[in-house]
């Protein structure tokens, strides 16, 4: 049997919930999404004309649920959020968080974001997930701490850097160029390579014109969004600007 793309799974996940949502006429809601399930979800619903929305707990949040509607109406999310404080002297990271977690058998879907501040993260989780946290962590790693419900402390802002970078024309290996400091003829290796992805799926295309909006993934160098297609320069050269991700 030939294995579903990443892309033919989700469109099958969301194809049985849209089913089921309008049979039932009743609203029905996925796990956590990653951004790559979640455009390959967008995609799919705008196609078929599906009304649906996205939330992760707070507007920060990348990783969100999905919920398809069988017609306009309010649905209330089940996304429980979860305060972890700790002391200040320690420093605890998502991935910390992440395998305390996955320790308690808990699937990486019903977890949402994991956002660390100075002492505290603030955990976005389905039912399942917050009550196996809120009756079994006590400890991350080595490192005592304590749990409660919702959200306790200031949100942290997802922090991004902003680059700009001069380009021949919005070409693939052009951009992967600028950004990789490879040059022309190595980054359409790199991209022949496997090791480029252009809205989360593997492009292997050194001509594909990126445009405002899309997302970049460069292997070993970090993922990125083009927000400025680029003011032409005095030399016909391309100014861009993009965000990537911290």
């Amino acid at each position: 049997m030939k294995e579903l793309s990443a892309r033919e799974s989700v469109e099958k996940r969301i194809s049985d919930i849209c089913f089921i949502s309008d049979k039932q006429c009743i609203p029905k809601f996925t796990a956590f999404l990653n951004e790559q399930e979640q455009f390959f979800a967008k995609n799919f619903l705008d196609a078929q004309g599906t009304i649906y929305s996205f939330w992760g707990g707070a507007e920060c949040c990348t990783r969100k649920m999905l919920c398809v509607l069988p017609f306009e109406m309010e649905a209330e999310f089940p996304v429980y959020p979860v305060t972890i404080t700790f002391r200040k002297a320690y420093t605890l990271t998502h991935r910390d968080f992440l395998g305390s977690f996955m320790a308690l058998q808990i699937g990486r879907e019903q977890i949402g974001d994991i956002l660390t501040g100075e002492g505290y993260a603030i955990v976005f989780c389905t039912a399942t997930a917050h009550g196996m946290i809120m009756d079994n962590i006590s400890k991350i790693g080595r490192v005592g701490v304590a749990v409660s419900e919702g959200i306790n402390e200031l949100l942290p802002e997802a922090v991004f850097e902003e680059i700009t970078a001069v380009v021949a024309s919005l070409r693939a290996d052009c951009v992967v160029s600028a950004l990789s400091g490879l040059s022309r003829e190595k980054s359409a290796d790199f991209i022949k390579a496997g090791n480029f992805t252009l809205n989360y799926e593997c492009s292997n295309s050194v001509s594909k014109t990126v445009s405002e909006g899309d997302v970049l993934s460069l292997r070993g160098y970090g993922k990125f969004v083009l927000i400025d297609g680029g003011t032409e320069t005095k030399k016909g050269k391309l100014r861009i600007t993009l965000k990537k991700y911290i």
